[in-house]
């Protein structure tokens, strides 16, 4: 029995250590219901651990959990001593490509964080809410029956190239040392108007649009990776026939999915510190009409890609797994020069059988069911 217990000591520290000696990035594949930080913990506690490792199902619940009581998260030392981070935040409701740096390979998050990124954004037309986003409450209800494709195309060239764009106030920018988000969650407003930003739009194309109140239809939506299409469909977020329509002051969610109402598919190329939602919001409201955004999936930061490059999060408790990961990002970046013209892979305006997420015929990724977080997300 001695002998045993050392022999698993012995594996422990080798474990460690040959954690400890990763450095580089790599991209992972960020499911939406957890935040960036909450990711980079699970790495943090479960790295080395391989099948021993805590179930990534039980860490997103715990997460949500500790989201669920409205205070600060405050999570306790982690068992390994790893410096890691990420090349940009994605909020938690968002999915997709994260790009995770461990040791000395978090000095090439700048690059990142600054860099090119292609996202793919759900949206409804006809209702605007604090957030810009499900989440928040209805802070106005529009008429949209007059938006069809040609309406929403006319008024994406206002929103590309170098813009100036004020984030919205339930972002973590900062005013007078102060995040724009905790001034809001107390009904306060901030000190002095959080200053506009030059950001870069490389290009906004309108996948899809579904107005059934007014007969107007363009495209076909792009097929969403399994897990994060099976999240943003159930849930609090579950569409229930005869729930009825918002009104101002109701929260979003319950509605978002009304198929009876309209919807919008964009795919948008950009560069660093782009607010997506804040983009829906304005062409919804520059089409007279309002657009909140419902789900949004990073495709693409630099050269990785979501359809090829990602790791998911359960691959994230073995060192081989992520060495590799580490190693194919070092090769992909040294043969690909990241530029805004090869990050959206999925073709502008069409699905045509082409996919965001490679898939079976039922829309799960080739051999692998959705996630149980994904199957039970957001409890009702």
């Amino acid at each position: 029995m001695p002998s045993r217990a050392l022999a698993s000591a012995a594996a422990s520290v080798a474990t460690q250590q040959a954690a400890a000696a990763l450095h580089g990035v790599f991209a992972v594949n960020k499911p939406a219901g957890i935040s960036c930080t909450g990711v980079l913990d699970y790495l943090k506690r479960n790295l080395g651990l391989a099948a021993g490792a805590t179930p990534f199902a039980e860490h997103f619940a715990r997460e949500a959990e500790l989201r669920a009581t409205g205070r600060k998260i405050r999570r306790p030392r982690t068992p390994l001593d790893l410096r890691v981070g990420h090349g940009g935040t994605l909020d938690v409701e968002a999915a997709g490509v994260l790009v995770v740096g461990l040791g000395r390979g978090c000095k090439q998050l700048d690059a990142y964080l600054r860099g090119p990124k292609a996202y793919v954004a759900d949206a409804r037309l006809g209702l605007a809410t604090d957030t810009h986003d499900a989440e928040g409450r209805v802070t106005l209800l529009a008429d949209a029956a007059h938006v069809d494709a040609e309406a929403i195309r006319r008024a994406l060239p206002r929103f590309t190239g170098d813009i100036w764009q004020p984030p919205p106030m339930f972002s973590a920018a900062r005013v007078d040392g102060r995040r724009l988000y905790e001034y809001a969650r107390a009904g306060l407003s901030p000190p002095a108007a959080p200053k506009a930003r030059s950001v870069h739009v490389g290009a906004i194309d309108l996948v899809s649009l579904s107005n059934p109140a007014a007969g107007h239809a363009f495209g076909r939506p792009a097929r969403l990776p399994a897990d994060a299409q099976q999240y943003y469909a159930g849930g609090r977020r579950q569409w229930a026939a005869g729930r009825g329509q918002p009104r101002v002051g109701d929260v979003l969610l319950a509605y978002a999915n009304d198929p009876a109402q309209a919807h919008m598919q964009l795919a948008v190329r950009c560069g660093g510190g782009v607010y997506v939602r804040s983009l829906v919001h304005d062409i919804g409201r520059h089409v007279g009409s309002a657009a909140t955004m419902l789900t949004l999936v990073r495709l693409a930061q630099g050269a990785l890609r979501l359809d090829r490059d990602a790791i998911a999060v359960d691959d994230l408790a073995y060192v081989d797994r992520v060495a590799q990961a580490i190693r194919h990002a070092q090769d992909l970046t040294a043969s690909v020069e990241p530029s805004l013209s090869n990050t959206l892979f999925h073709p502008a305006g069409s699905c045509g059988g082409s996919p965001v997420h490679r898939s079976s015929a039922d829309g799960a990724p080739a051999g692998r069911a959705p996630p149980a977080y994904a199957q039970n997300a957001n409890p009702a």
